[in-house]
Formats: structure tokens, sequence, C-alpha cells
């Protein structure tokens, strides 16, 4: 599959919802139509993070069906070990190939980028939100420094240095 125009339709895999309630941020998905979750994820969330799937301004969606993947992406979801709430999210994603995938897990990351769907992580959504004017670049630094501190999500240090100077670079901070 080709890369096609992106749609309004978010589909979630657990780590950028609970990481984003972590820094009070997960408003910034509030601007998709739809936020779609697969019943494992959101199972995966109810675990971790109840609190994130209380906010109902955000119109996250439980989609309590099953989804499973076709051939390919069973075979690429095997290769690379993927836990059943990303297999559920990517199989989604092949019926909604325009939604935009939300993801952590660098193995379901490399998967879809394979298959030639739209992802990002919570990094991108943080980043995302500056040219959407929902925060300043200031206000992202410092939601980026509170990522260690506040949030589960591991990014190594280097990594997320560099994601800071590139956004004072970019925004001229």
């Amino acid at each position: 599959m080709g890369r096609t125009k992106q749609s309004n339709t978010a589909i979630f895999d657990a780590g950028p919802i609970i990481h984003l309630d972590e820094l009070a941020c997960l408003d910034l998905i509030s601007d998709f139509e739809e936020n779609l979750i697969p019943d494992t994820v959101w199972q995966e969330i109810l675990s971790y993070r109840p609190t994130a799937l209380e906010k109902t301004h955000l119109n996250l969606t439980h989609l309590e069906r099953s989804y499973h993947p076709g051939k390919q992406l069973d075979t690429m979801c095997r290769l690379f070990s993927l836990d059943a709430g990303e297999i559920e999210a990517l199989s989604l994603m092949a019926e909604k190939p325009n939604a935009v995938f939300f993801t952590d897990d660098a193995a379901a990351r490399f998967v879809a980028e394979q298959i030639g769907f739209s992802v990002h992580g919570t990094i991108g959504i943080l980043i995302r939100s500056i040219r959407r004017e929902m925060r300043r670049p200031e206000q992202v630094l410092l939601i980026l420094d509170q990522i260690p501190l506040k949030s589960t999500l591991y990014i190594k240090r280097s990594l997320l240095e560099k994601v800071k100077t590139e956004v004072r670079l970019k925004f001229q901070l």
C-alpha cells in the first residue's frame, strides 16, 4: 500500500494515550475528528492509566470488536513480536489506511512504515501541537523536559536533547 491523503482519524496504541495523560497533555489529540482505540489497547490503558479514558471531550472511541491482520501484516507482526494491542491497532489501520497511527513502540512503528501507514508517537504529537497552535514552542520545551520526570515514556536522553535542539532552532528560541 502506498501513502494516500491522511484523514482526520487517529488510531492509537496505548503508549501515546498513557504518556500524554501522564504529561497532562492528552488534550493535544482533541482536534482529531475520530480517536479510535481497539479493544485490546483500551483494556491496556484501563489497566495502566484508567483516568485517561475518562476524558469525554476527546472523542475517544472504544472499538469493541476484534480486528485481525491480513496475511502480510500477520507475518510482519509475528516477525517483530508485536503485542496484541499493536496487532489490533495495525489491523484497524489496514481497514482505514488514511488514518494516522500513533505508537511509541519502535517495532510497531517500523511495521507500520513498511506497509506505508502514516505513523507518529508521543513526541510527534507534542511537535504537532506547535504547528496546530495548541501549545507555544516554549511550552513544548517545558513538557519535553518533564518526560523523564513525569512520564513512563522511554526515550534516550540524547534523542530527547536532539528534539529540544531542533525545536529551539526551528522556532528561533
